[in-house]
């Protein structure tokens, strides 16, 4: 299992975090929020902002780097990514080029310090590659009993983007309907970790609006969540494959939850009062 030093974020919104300037080793030259860090590891989950014109030549980077485009366009190795795209790169892939022609905002994890290595080839796993999948394909594939979450199928979809063909890891979105509401608490015997891409999320510790970012630990007590508006997710797990078990809420659900999100000191600040829910006219 993968080293967890990092700290439990539930949750913080990407837009109370600053934009730093080269902070991401591989990616000299751009802006990025650091939404989570593994400080034994390297390991990080950011948004990175690459202005127009971006271009890097050949390349072959220490990590898996897997994003999801949330504006804008890249392309790497000529294939071309827009909003709603994903890929899953593996560490060691050697790569011709990466560009931003218009600029992009992409949300981004790398497995380890993104760093590049001098002979690249070395140790990449073709099996482990994503090249690229668009949500606009409106493909609904992702398997709920899998995971234990059967009773999601009546009022949500998922897709699958990535399985680990080793750690059994998945990278999946969730889609649920306006109004949903759950009943049931949950725990997983890995990290879950996710972006809120759109929607609105009501649940114990608070409501969360679009960008709400969230590094669970392995076995926190969480949910049920409700939304008026709908949601759109992408999840992740970390350190294995995702199991559910189910048990009962300590508190019933409600629509107006107290604001309590678990932070780490220096970042409990940023989130000290709810977030406004993004005008609608």
């Amino acid at each position: 299992m993968r080293s967890m030093a990092r700290p439990h974020i539930e949750w913080i919104q990407a837009q109370a975090l600053p934009w730093q300037r080269d902070v991401i080793p591989a990616r000299p030259g751009t802006e990025a929020k650091v939404l989570s860090r593994d400080e034994a590891t390297g390991a990080l989950t950011c948004i990175i902002r690459y202005p127009a014109g971006y271009a890097r030549g050949a390349e072959c980077l220490q990590a898996d780097e897997e994003f999801w485009v949330l504006d804008g366009d890249i392309a790497v190795d000529g294939v071309a990514y827009g909003e709603h795209t994903y890929a899953h790169l593996p560490r060691a892939m050697p790569r011709s080029s990466f560009a931003s022609r218009q600029g992009a905002t992409v949300l981004t994890f790398f497995s380890a310090t993104p760093v590049a290595q001098a002979d690249a080839g070395t140790g990449y796993d073709a099996r482990r590659l994503v090249r690229r999948i668009a949500a606009a394909d409106n493909i609904w594939d992702g398997d709920f009993a899998s995971m234990g979450l059967q009773s999601m199928q009546a009022t949500a979809r998922m897709r699958t983007l990535r399985k680990d063909p080793d750690t059994g890891e998945i990278t999946y979105l969730t889609a649920t309907m306006p109004f949903r509401q759950g009943e049931r608490s949950e725990r997983h015997p890995v990290v879950q970790e996710f972006f809120l891409l759109s929607g609105e999320l009501a649940g114990e510790l608070g409501v969360m609006q679009a960008g709400a970012y969230c590094w669970r630990p392995p076995m926190f007590k969480h949910a049920p969540y409700g939304s008026w508006t709908g949601t759109l997710l992408i999840f992740r797990s970390v350190g294995g494959p995702q199991t559910t078990e189910w048990e009962d809420p300590d508190q019933p659900f409600t629509w107006t939850p107290a604001h309590k999100p678990i932070l780490p000191a220096d970042l409990a600040p940023l989130m000290a009062r709810p977030w406004p829910r993004p005008p609608r006219c």
